[in-house]
């Protein structure tokens, strides 16, 4: 009777450990049995030109306020055994082409954990040309340049950094330079945004881009004898970087359509200047019959004129 009692009483004690044993090791094995990976969502992001309906082709950016955006495609993830909530992710569209930022809200739906969402963007980019009128705005550098005339039938004197030619005659030279007239403009450089840049740099293109022309003019001249006498032409050339700004007919709106470079060629009439030869002492002909001052004691002389 005792030894049947005492069994019992040692199958008590190690039921009782068993389940000590059990106890201990309970919570780590449900934890570990019941983790799992945290919910995953992908949004497949397209951009599309407006005007073609087709997808873009220019270079552009995807900037995205939650996730990594890489080949096309925004992955987002949330932490272990975590899922996520719905909610709004803003994806941001910017390129070279582009005159403007683009942005769209891409909603993510509710994923348990362990979940996998699928979400599609199709982002429009570009401007709708025909919406907008333009205008060209900047504000140009102008300068001056004086080029000198050579004409090589006259020996050159130079005088106060001044190339000078003279007359070494006895006599009115008649005569003519020739110098070339510039005009035109040329656009150095430009720039035009997706929607605007099929017609509109054209157009621009026709109006300023009419390249430099050149003219060959003359300047009459008549040179008093042992005169000196320089010519030039003053050449104005108004180069400067514009804003081509679009302003949307219905709304107002105003955004840059493009950037251009532009110069302008303009020349004003060639002109001569004339001094006295330096050998006249400060005369243009000291004359025949006269002392180098003119003085009345020898009379007579004077400036030849050719027949």
């Amino acid at each position: 009777m005792f030894n049947i009692y005492l069994k019992e009483m040692k199958k008590f004690f190690s039921l009782v450990a068993l389940v000590a044993v059990f106890a201990a090791c309970q919570p780590e094995k449900v934890s570990t049995a019941f983790s799992v990976a945290g919910a995953t969502a992908n949004i497949n992001v397209q951009v599309f030109n407006v005007n073609t309906g087709k997808p873009y082709e220019g270079t552009y950016n995807v900037a995205t306020s939650e996730g990594a955006y890489a080949s096309g495609i925004v992955s987002i993830e949330s932490p272990v055994s975590t899922g996520i909530s719905k909610h709004d992710v803003t994806l941001t569209v910017t390129g070279p082409k582009l005159a403007k930022s683009y942005t769209y809200a891409a909603t993510i739906p509710d994923v348990l954990p362990g979940g996998h969402a699928e979400v599609n963007a199709i982002i429009v980019v570009g401007e709708d040309g025909d919406a907008y009128t333009y205008e060209l705005i900047g504000t140009p550098d102008v300068k001056t340049e004086t080029v000198e005339m050579v004409n090589t039938h006259y020996p050159t004197h130079s005088h106060a950094d001044i190339n000078w030619y003279y007359n070494n005659s006895e006599f009115l030279l008649e005569g003519e330079v020739k110098y070339d007239v510039l005009s035109g403009a040329e656009i150095l450089a430009s720039n035009f945004f997706l929607g605007f840049d099929e017609a509109l740099e054209e157009n621009y293109g026709k109006i300023y881009d009419t390249g430099m022309k050149i003219e060959k003019a003359v300047l009459p001249i008549t040179v008093s004898a042992y005169a000196m006498w320089h010519a030039w032409a003053t050449y104005t050339i108004k180069t400067g970087d514009y804003k081509v700004e679009a302003t949307n007919v219905l709304t107002g709106q105003k955004l840059t359509a493009g950037t251009m470079t532009i110069s302008e060629y303009s020349s004003t009439d060639a002109q001569y200047e004339e001094m006295a030869y330096p050998g006249a002492d400060g005369h243009y002909e000291e004359g025949h019959g006269h002392d180098s001052h003119g003085s009345a004691a020898n009379a007579g002389g004077g400036i030849i004129f050719s027949e």
